[in-house]
């Protein structure tokens, strides 16, 4: 390893320290493994080339990899500045508990470590100082993103999610652009300690060169070298516990089974490939006994979603709508309760899931992948991108979920009036119910306070007949269902509007 490259870090110069609480990694650090995947594959989506290889759909592995203490770079300096955060923050009960398991992990014979790479992409542009560089919003900022337009990610608050999956809060990141420029750097999240001399430096550690990335190929550790055009993302001392693949795995299908049914992507994770040819398989493996859960986001199980796009019908094909454009409505009846809608725009990551009234289970999908309709889409997202948010867009924002809902509630009534279904009148169960304005964008909980007044589209009065008649119905006044002694079923409320 050239010794030339160290990690580096500056003084706080009086100014504030850095402790351990980190909102940009304590916003992934629940279920890391979900978020991995997710945000780091939309951001490859992204950065998909262009030109000869543009057919060619984007791939993405995953691979676990233990590096010993003379490959890991920087091995001493880093166990130094952890050791040295340790004594400074010594009266800090968790900080000490992280750090002591982070010198617990470096001083391992073998520091696992998680290489996330990225194939038929652009890799990360633009030197140290670019600010609408990828390599600078990914590697040199925080809270910044160079992307616009309708792309997908973001380099803003999504960077996070590795240092989340680290148990030293340390990523190396290496890149081959499209100049053929190969590129270098490391860094680590931690805390404020002192140095040598008593000064309080950053937690905030880079590894390179004097606060610089490292250009020079010969200069770069060779297990760090990118031989084509692409990106990887090493998170040294991965939390690789309980079932962390399937963890990966059930990510990839839950946000991108759209994107790999269109040969946008591949992924590998491990001995896994997840394509377009075996992309059912994995579904079925996965999710065809998964009952429904609506604490999993996004809603409802993918496998069901597939389903509804390869062997359901498509609606609303060629209607234009005014400010989204084209956009289409999957549909298919199921035998279990669900009764979600994924949506979707051009990124083809389900970006939500969003619940529709219908009398009878089903299973929808909604997309709008035009350029106008998902630039107008993805203007209304968080940095997250798990919404649509109608107040990020305050011209137009109301206008456009009223667009997405009238469209899909429209395609439901297509159905309902092609198709019979039993009914069962209950009087008046509307004053148990909520009123549906059509206002709320359906993505959190309403209450269920009885207004007076009725939607007209669908009334609260009636309620599927699932079951058999002379079974006993039960009635909630705050919930409403009706059971059997096998099946619950929540009350006929779009999202947004259940307690």
């Amino acid at each position: 390893m050239n010794k030339e490259l160290h990690w580096h870090h500056v003084s706080t110069g009086g100014g504030d320290v850095d402790g351990l609480n980190n909102s940009m990694i304590e916003h992934f650090a629940g279920n890391y493994n979900y978020f991995l995947a997710r945000e780091i594959i939309q951001n490859s989506l992204d950065a998909k080339t262009k030109g000869i290889t543009q057919n060619l759909p984007v791939r993405v592995t995953f691979k676990l990899e233990s590096l010993s203490k003379e490959e890991f770079p920087g091995h001493q300096e880093l166990l130094q500045i952890i050791k040295s955060g340790k004594n400074l923050w010594s009266h800090h009960v968790e900080t000490v508990a992280f750090l002591e398991g982070a010198i617990k992990c470096l001083t391992q014979e073998k520091i696992p470590c998680l290489r996330i790479s990225d194939f038929n992409t652009t890799g990360l542009s633009g030197n140290d100082n670019d600010m609408q560089g990828g390599w600078f919003n990914l590697v040199r900022s925080t809270g910044a993103s160079s992307k616009s337009g309708g792309e997908g990610g973001s380099f803003g608050i999504g960077k996070g999610a590795p240092f989340a999956a680290s148990d030293l809060r340390t990523v190396l990141y290496a890149t081959q652009n499209e100049k053929s420029v190969s590129v270098f750097q490391g860094k680590a999240e931690l805390v404020s300690f002192r140095d040598e001399n008593g000064d309080t430096r950053r937690g905030v550690c880079s590894y390179g060169f004097e606060q610089n990335s490292v250009r020079v190929l010969e200069a770069i550790p060779k297990g760090f070298w990118r031989k084509d055009q692409g990106t990887d993302i090493v998170i040294c001392g991965y939390k690789a516990t309980g079932d962390w693949v399937d963890d990966l795995l059930k990510s990839v299908l839950r946000n991108f089974w759209y994107a790999i049914h269109c040969k946008d992507l591949v992924v590998e994770v491990e001995d896994h490939k997840i394509e377009y040819d075996n992309l059912s398989e994995y579904l079925v493996k996965h999710f065809v006994n998964e009952p429904f859960k609506d604490y999993v986001e996004p809603a409802g199980n993918p496998l069901q979603y597939y389903l509804a796009v390869t062997q359901g019908e498509e609606l609303g094909k060629g209607q234009k709508l005014k400010i989204l454009d084209e956009c289409r409505f999957h549909f298919k009846m199921i035998e279990s309760h669900m009764n979600y809608v994924a949506m979707l725009r051009r990124s083809h990551m389900v970006i939500y899931s969003r619940r529709f009234n219908f009398p009878g289970n089903f299973a929808g999908v909604f997309i709008c992948d035009n350029e106008k309709g998902n630039l107008a889409l993805r203007k209304m997202e968080p940095p997250a991108h798990d919404k649509w948010d109608p107040k990020r867009n305050k011209e137009n924002g109301d206008l456009i979920m009223n667009e997405v809902t009238s469209f899909i509630r429209s395609c439901l009534d297509s159905i309902k009036s092609k198709q019979s279904f039993g009914i069962l009148e209950i009087p008046d169960l509307q004053k148990y119910l909520p009123y549906d304005d059509g206002e709320d964008a359906g993505n959190g909980s309403g209450t269920s306070i009885y207004t007076g007044k009725e939607g007209k589209e669908e009334t609260s009065q009636l309620i599927q007949k699932k079951e058999v008649l002379n079974r006993s119905v039960i009635i909630n006044p705050y919930k409403v269902s009706v059971l059997n002694e096998d099946q619950a079923l929540y009350g006929d409320g779009e999202e947004g509007s259940r307690t």
